[in-house]
């Protein structure tokens, strides 16, 4: 489906409905939806579906070779600096200065963590299905955590006039600089650039090479120099600006789907995943509280947000990651509204909300947040196309949420005419009535039907739990929706017709109205 053009399109929807807030308080107010939402759950998307292995106690998880990540090598920083000093300027109008910078650190991996939030991925939506509701890796995420910029021209486009001739003097060198053997291993090609090659007229294409097919776009064989990344590196050195991040994040897409695939049929057998599995373990130390409470560093002027993270060991203080994972107390939706010392990201979240209509001369700030809200088909090399939908995941821009709608790509034209909304910096989401009633009925028929409630194997007839178990593992579920700031449950009040009465409701599937069951006391 293609949303039609309009002479200004507007991204967002604002609705006179029933919200309910983190504790579980229910207002009637106008709320805005990100689009494309739908207008009751008959219209809804089908609910997304994963399949989480049972647990049996104990976290066992194949053995993965997380071959795309990547830290820097002896020497690369000390690159960086000279070529900084030479290029630095350039680097910031192309909107690649922070990208660079980032692959200076060392980034910890926690494989039982990304391979904990892996078993959530669904493929069909690109998005995380925990228990409590979707979250996923946006645009913004990859923006501000990696360093990428959304603006610019697609990375795809074929070179043309000079720069073909460029590449051919790219693939000549790369052919003739091991004596003909056509070796391309990336100590090599930094050692010629950089002791041998500083006066080379490509020298700034062969670094950026260098960076792409390392820290960026990772492909097989490995620790090669990637011809691929040819045309962007000199596109790049020639002052273009380039939306790197969608092609990056259709990356991180597929290589989630590929991991899924290959851990759901691995048998225990060795993996090897292919991919910027760094920026997934960013994204989980800066969205899961409890993965990134070893105080990340404090950065300093100048430096890119991924350097807070520079060697921090991410863990649970000895919560099981399944466990961890289970409530929304523990997720942060907006972490990058919130100030952060020394940080210079230019913030699109203000004291107050703003209804911004961007136009061809707004500023890049603005004009790069609206992007990340835009329903898309990303676009990543090697003919990589994967769908983006952030409205499945709007309060992570701090949007309120409501049913998602049915996929649909907006053509390019409305990108340089739209409205969007910016909510405040101190906002909290909240969902819609029908959004929760369609989640939570949803989620126990999807539990019904696999005949497995949080990972216990239910026999209905034979081997039926206590109430008091069944109640837990239900209200575990929609709980973390209601939970407040400190992750304390709070479970609304109310009477069976009240759909946000959780006790009430937990009571219509396991016990009665007549015989009241105090959730309270066995949570």
């Amino acid at each position: 489906m293609v949303i039609e053009d309009s002479k200004r399109f507007c991204l967002f929807e604002s609705l006179n409905t029933t919200m309910v807030d983190e504790g579980g308080n229910n207002t009637v107010r106008v709320a805005n939806f990100l689009k494309p939402c739908a207008k009751n759950t008959g219209e809804a998307t089908r609910f997304p579906t994963v399949s989480v292995p049972l647990r049996n106690g104990e976290e066992v998880h194949p053995a993965v070779q997380f071959k795309g990540w990547k830290n820097p090598q002896r020497k690369w920083n000390d690159w960086i600096e000279i070529m900084a000093g030479k290029y630095g300027f350039m680097w910031n109008q192309t909107g690649i200065c922070d990208a660079i910078l980032s692959s200076m650190y060392k980034i910890q991996c926690n494989q039982s963590l990304i391979l904990g939030i892996v078993e959530y991925w669904c493929i069909e939506t690109n998005t995380f299905v925990f228990p409590w509701g979707e979250a996923t890796i946006t645009l913004e995420d990859v923006m501000v955590l990696g360093g990428f910029s959304v603006l610019g021209e697609p990375v795809n486009l074929p070179l043309t006039g000079d720069l073909v001739a460029m590449e051919a003097e790219m693939l000549r060198l790369l052919r003739e600089m091991d004596g003909g053997k056509s070796r391309r291993d990336q100590r090599t090609w930094m050692k010629f650039f950089m002791e041998d090659g500083q006066s080379h007229d490509l020298e700034h294409v062969g670094f950026l090479s260098l960076w792409l097919s390392r820290f960026v776009f990772p492909s097989l064989p490995y620790e090669v120099i990637a011809t691929r990344v040819f045309p962007i590196a000199i596109r790049l050195a020639r002052g273009t600006k380039l939306a790197l991040a969608p092609a990056v994040l259709a990356g991180i897409y597929e290589s989630l789907r590929l991991l899924k695939q290959q851990v759901t049929s691995s048998l225990g057998e060795s993996v090897k995943a292919l991919g910027l599995f760094q920026l997934v373990q960013l994204w989980a130390n800066e969205r899961f509280s409890i993965f990134g409470s070893n105080c990340p560093i404090e950065l300093k002027p100048g430096e890119p947000r991924a350097a807070r993270w520079h060697g921090v060991i991410s863990n649970a203080n000895g919560c099981p990651i399944s466990s961890a994972l289970k409530f929304a107390r523990s997720f942060q939706w907006r972490p990058y509204a919130a100030d952060l010392k020394n940080w210079c990201f230019v913030s699109p979240y203000k004291d107050n909300e703003q209804f911004v209509h961007v136009a061809s001369n707004s500023n890049d700030e603005l004009k790069s947040f609206g992007q990340c809200l835009f329903a898309n088909e990303l676009v990543g090399l090697g003919g990589c196309i994967e769908k983006y939908m952030p409205y499945r995941v709007a309060m992570q821009f701090g949007f309120d949420q409501h049913l998602p709608g049915d996929f649909a790509v907006m053509i390019s034209n409305c990108r340089e005419n739209f409205m969007f909304y910016v909510p405040s910096r101190a906002y909290k989401p909240c969902v819609s009535l029908e959004y929760l009633n369609w989640w939570r009925a949803s989620k126990v028929n999807q539990e019904k039907k696999e005949g497995e409630i949080n990972g216990m194997r239910l026999n209905f007839k034979d081997d039926e739990p206590s109430q008091i178990d069944r109640i837990k593992n239900v209200v575990g579920d929609f709980a973390g929706l209601l939970s407040d700031e400190k992750g304390r449950v709070k479970l609304a009040k109310g009477t069976l017709c009240n759909p946000l009465d959780v006790e009430a409701y937990a009571c219509s599937i396991v016990g009665t109205l007549s015989h009241p069951i105090d959730v309270d006391k066995y949570m």
